[in-house]
Order: structure tokens, then C-alpha cells, then sequence
């Protein structure tokens, strides 16, 4: 069996190492004596569908040049059940499988394709706590007169400070809707 590899961390400057998944990977295929074709790396957002190693992994998969997409988790894939399901969807339609390490999941049968449903709606659900705690720390934040989010673009890297009256004189770029 041909398979190709997937990792993707958000970020790199957090600590985050796509090796660690990329190594447990290698460490089960190696064990199924399964033949690697490559290995796809991301580092980008699970909601965004338009990584440039997923859409290189998917052109592949269209091609049939492995039989199963080989991950370590279902969040490391998508975190977002409609982005999962389109790439799941395309995999079926192009006769490539689908499975993770540590969630000992497939799309091979039945119960295996459930366990996904389940488990891809909790990795969306999440990040949406996790978007919402944000929003909510951040206005909590602006109440008491801390500066938050720098503007796009920003190569200002100095830690800054608190000052009175901040939310006032913030443009409004920066305030947080709830």
C-alpha cells in the first residue's frame, strides 16, 4: 500500500513541530510495511481548505498516485466539518482511503465513517470556543484599557503597553464586536 503522509501545525513560532506527527506517522506505516509516497506539510489554519500541501496532496490523490491519506488526528486535517467532508468526498470519488494514527479511524467502513462525523464536529466546535473565548478575553481586555491585535501588516514586534483611555482613542478597527 502506497500512502501519503499529512501534518499541518498552525504555527511554527509557538513551538508547534509538524515532526512530532510526521514521526508517529512514519513510525505505524513502517510497522503495516506501508510504501510512503510523500509527505505534505502545512502551516496554516485547520479552517482554511486552501493550503498550498493540501491542494499538492489532492491533485495527487486525483492522479491515484497513492492508496490512503495517513494522518495522526482528524483535527490536523480540517476544522471544519464541511471542508472535511469535500476533502473526504473528493478521496472517495478518486479510490483513495483515508485514516489517522492516534483516532484509529478509516473511512473503510460503516462505523469508521461515523466515528468521523463525530469526531470532525468536535474539532470545529473547538475552535469556535476557542474563537469565542478569544473575543471575549479581548473585550475584557479593551474594558480595561489594554491596547489589543496590532494591525495587519505590523512589523512591530515590542511588547505594549497599557494606557487610560485607550478604548476611546482606539480606532475602531481594533475594538472586538460580541
Amino acid at each position: 500500500m502506497r500512502v501519503a503522509l499529512y501534518a499541518r501545525v498552525s504555527t511554527i513560532d509557538q513551538g508547534q513541530n509538524p515532526e512530532t506527527q510526521l514521526f508517529r506517522l512514519r513510525e505505524v506505516a513502517k510497522a503495516r510495511g506501508w510504501e510512503i509516497f510523500d509527505e505534505y506539510i502545512d502551516f496554516a489554519s485547520g479552517k482554511d481548505p486552501n493550503r498550498p500541501q493540501l491542494k499538492r496532496l489532492m491533485a495527487d490523490a486525483k492522479q491515484h498516485r497513492f492508496d490512503m491519506v495517513f494522518i495522526t488526528r482528524i483535527d490536523r486535517m480540517m476544522r471544519s466539518t464541511k471542508n472535511l467532508f469535500n476533502v473526504l468526498d473528493d478521496l472517495d470519488h478518486y479510490h483513495v482511503g483515508f485514516e489517522c494514527s492516534e483516532q484509529e479511524i478509516s473511512t473503510k467502513g460503516a462505523m469508521g465513517k461515523f466515528i468521523m462525523n463525530l469526531l470532525s464536529g468536535l474539532a470545529e466546535f473547538e475552535r469556535d470556543l476557542t474563537i469565542e473565548r478569544s473575543k471575549e478575553g479581548t473585550v475584557r481586555a479593551l474594558s480595561e484599557g489594554k491596547l489589543c491585535h496590532r494591525p495587519k501588516g505590523s512589523k512591530d514586534t515590542k511588547k505594549r503597553k497599557s494606557r487610560k483611555g485607550v478604548l476611546k482613542n482606539t480606532p475602531s478597527f481594533y475594538r472586538v464586536q460580541m
